[in-house]
């Protein structure tokens, strides 16, 4: 589920390993750690307002190294550049930013009125306005057959080929075959089952891990729920509950993302906290896998492909690779990036690779982002991007025959509403397929 950052950026913050008692994470709340590229963010606009143009310059260069490939601080730099009278590096940045499909106004930007004369001025503005066209092809999956699910998080369960779709509004998970056949696998609450959100297979030991959570204004939940969040794990053979562990009142971390580490537990996002725990296979209260604020607004994740670190989403900052031995975090993208990893929802390893459903700023794609030998992000493929049917991507599932995802989710404009016990008017959410 997308979560709006005003910004953020990717740098090395390193965190201990920590039990995540409810007392520790309440009182964690407090003190969270200040991202670097939040800083320096600040920073820039700080001297910005006071028209201090080296240091606006020399602020956004020092958060770009924290965040390389942020569309903002990219913009920004460009703005700084022409106000310093740097025009042809100013233009030859916008140039590169003008093709990454990012949705932004330069027309109308005053910083950078500078430019407007300059003979590659129009060039980035029809550069940028090209990029906005849908790209790539797909093919459809199935549709859940339930009017108005507002679907979240899928997954494949490879031994019964068939997937299993979580209901933001509807507070329950079904289970659909490859006819599009649709049946509830938990029904409405269940279980104490709250917003579905993220859902993972472990193929290995036939469970279903899955992510639910109360919006903070949502009345469908009862008075003094708001913000808790629910883990619960499955047995995929019968259906039947293994266990299941939700948050107290004073214990609020907003859980969003699920992916299942190879000791047969999970890794947890907690985009509230911008933290990542970690749970146990057979249960117990989770354990703090980053420091709180490390990773803001954590979202989709997955295992690395040496099987010692995760790529977790930062959403409004990029992707960020984690330690699972020590908890580091680390940027994932190599300096200077010339492709931006911001705004993932769901994020997937799929042979040595990582694919991404992307949902920030007009992108609304999936990219498939290739990984250098020492694990960083070194270049991306729009894979699909900006087609009509979008409305909100979310999350998708890898299978052999490509990676299937929820391409009209809803889920923005639904959360959106003042009285969200109308569940009406979305109609029915298709999955898509697209190879990589």
């Amino acid at each position: 589920m997308p979560v709006v950052l005003v910004l953020s950026g990717a740098a090395v913050v390193e965190a201990g390993v920590a039990p995540a008692t409810p007392d520790t994470i309440a009182a964690s709340l407090s003190l969270p750690v200040r991202h670097p590229a939040e800083v320096l963010y600040e920073e820039a606009v700080a001297a910005a307002g006071r028209a201090d143009w080296p240091a606006y310059l020399s602020a956004l260069e020092r958060a770009l190294l924290a965040a390389p490939g942020h569309p903002a601080l990219e913009r920004r730099r460009a703005e700084a550049l022409a106000q310093l009278g740097r025009a042809d590096e100013a233009i030859a940045g916008l140039r590169g930013l003008a093709g990454w499909g990012v949705r932004f106004k330069l027309e109308d930007n005053e910083l950078l009125a500078p430019l407007r004369t300059h003979t590659g001025w129009e060039g980035v503005v029809g550069a940028a306005a090209a990029a906005r066209a849908p790209l790539g092809a797909m093919s459809p999956s199935f549709t859940v057959a339930r009017d108005n699910y507002i679907p979240e998080g899928i997954a494949w369960d490879p031994k019964r080929d068939v997937f299993y779709v979580g209901s933001v509004a509807r507070h329950m998970i079904v289970r659909v075959d490859r006819a599009g056949v649709t049946a509830d696998f938990i029904a409405t609450d269940e279980y104490g089952f709250l917003a579905g959100l993220g859902l993972a297979v472990d193929a290995a030991r036939d469970r279903l891990w899955a992510v639910s959570t109360v919006p903070a204004d949502d009345p469908g939940f009862a008075a003094g729920t708001a913000g808790r969040s629910a883990i619960h794990v499955f047995d995929l053979a019968t259906g039947g509950l293994v266990w299941s562990w939700t948050s107290r009142a004073d214990d609020l971390p907003g859980f969003n993302d699920v992916c299942v580490l190879p000791d047969g537990g999970a890794a947890v996002s907690a985009s509230d906290r911008g933290q990542v725990v970690r749970f146990a296979a057979d249960g117990g209260d989770p354990v703090a896998l980053t420091a709180p604020g490390a990773v803001p607004a954590a979202n989709g994740l997955c295992v690395a492909p040496d099987g010692a670190h995760l790529y977790v989403s930062a959403w409004g900052l990029g992707i960020m690779r984690v330690d699972l031995a020590g908890g580091g975090v680390e940027t994932a993208c190599v300096p200077g990036a010339a492709f931006t990893t911001v705004g993932v929802d769901g994020l997937y390893c799929v042979d040595g690779a990582l694919v991404a459903v992307q949902n920030y700023g007009g992108l609304d794609r999936v990219a498939r982002f290739t990984l250098r030998g020492d694990g960083l992000i070194e270049a991306c493929a729009t894979l699909v991007a900006r087609q009509a049917m979008f409305d909100d991507p979310t999350t998708g599932a890898p299978a052999p025959d490509g990676f299937h995802f929820i391409a009209n989710s809803h889920v923005t404009p639904f959360l959106e509403r003042k009285d969200k016990t109308v569940v009406t008017g979305f109609g029915r959410s298709s999955v898509m397929r697209v190879g990589w």
